[in-house]
C-alpha cells in the first residue's frame, strides 16, 4: 500500500485490478437501470464505492495524508449490505411472481439496515476522536459487524426457503435462485473475513493496512465473483422484468 514515495506495492496493484474490473459492473448496471432490470442500484452503488476506495488508495502512493486514508477507510466499510441487499432484490422478484414468503419477510433485514447504520455513524464519530489506533475494532464496530452478519444468516435462511420451492418456478425466477445460493458461499468468506479481524483485532485482517494476500483472497476476489456472477444472471434476465407483470396479475 502507498506510504507518499510513489513506489507501487502489491495492494495497489490489486486496487488498479479493483477500478478495472469494477467498471464493468458500473456499466451494467446503467444498461440494467435503463432496460428496467432489478439490482441495478445495488450494483452500481456497490461499483462505484469500490471504485471510489481503489482510487484513494492509489492516491496514497504520493500523498500519504490523512484524507485519502479516511477515504479508504469509509469504502471499505461500506458495501456489503449492498450485496446482501442484492440477493434480496433477486429473492424478492422471485416472490411477486409466484408467492413463497409472506413480504414482510423482506422487511426484517431493513429494520436491522437501519440499525446497523446508526450504529455506524456513532461508530464513525467514535474512531473520529481518537488520536491512535483508528483502525482497531471499537464496541460500535463489533454490533455493526454482528448485525451484518445476522442479516447474512437471515439472507441465507430465505434462500434456503425458495430454493426448497424451486420446482414451482419459471426458467427466469429458477436462474435467481440458483444464482442466489451460488453467490451465498462467496459473501459468506466476505462476511468471515470482516468477522475475524472483529473478534481478534489482528491487523491481519484490517481491509485497509492489512495483509494484502489475505485482503485478495477473502475480500477482492469473492466480491469479483459475487458481482460477476450476478451481472451474467441479470444480462440474461429479460428486459423491463417480464416477471414482474406476472407478478402483477397474480395480486
Amino acid at each position: 500500500m502507498g506510504n507518499g514515495d510513489g513506489t507501487v506495492h502489491f495492494r495497489d496493484g490489486l486496487a488498479i485490478a479493483q477500478v478495472i474490473l469494477f467498471a464493468f459492473p458500473f456499466f451494467s448496471a446503467l444498461h440494467f437501470r435503463w432496460t428496467r432490470r432489478i439490482c441495478w442500484f445495488t450494483i452500481g452503488g456497490f461499483s462505484i464505492i469500490r471504485c471510489v476506495g481503489a482510487g484513494c488508495m492509489l492516491g496514497t502512493i504520493n500523498r500519504n495524508v490523512k484524507s485519502l486514508w479516511a477515504g479508504v477507510f469509509v469504502c471499505e466499510s461500506l458495501g456489503v449490505l449492498l450485496l446482501i441487499f442484492t440477493l434480496l432484490e433477486m429473492l424478492e422478484k422471485i416472490n411477486k411472481s409466484v408467492p413463497t414468503v409472506h413480504k414482510r419477510v423482506f422487511w426484517i433485514p431493513q429494520l436491522l439496515t437501519w440499525i446497523d447504520i446508526g450504529i455506524s455513524i456513532g461508530g464513525f464519530v467514535t474512531v473520529s476522536k481518537k488520536e491512535s489506533d483508528q483502525l482497531l475494532p471499537t464496541t460500535f464496530s463489533r454490533a455493526g459487524i454482528a448485525i451484518l452478519f445476522v442479516i447474512f444468516l437471515y439472507t441465507a435462511g430465505v434462500w434456503l426457503k425458495f430454493w426448497l420451492k424451486r420446482h414451482q418456478y419459471g426458467q427466469e425466477e429458477y436462474w435467481l435462485a440458483m444464482c442466489t445460493g451460488v453467490c451465498v458461499p462467496f459473501l459468506l468468506i466476505r462476511a468471515l473475513y470482516s468477522v475475524i479481524f472483529i473478534i481478534t483485532a489482528d491487523m491481519t485482517w484490517n481491509a485497509v493496512k492489512g495483509n494484502s494476500a489475505a485482503y485478495l483472497v477473502m475480500t477482492m476476489l469473492p466480491e469479483v465473483a459475487f458481482v460477476g456472477i450476478c451481472c451474467y444472471t441479470l444480462w440474461n434476465t429479460a428486459p423491463g422484468s417480464v416477471s414482474e407483470q406476472q407478478g402483477k396479475n397474480l395480486r
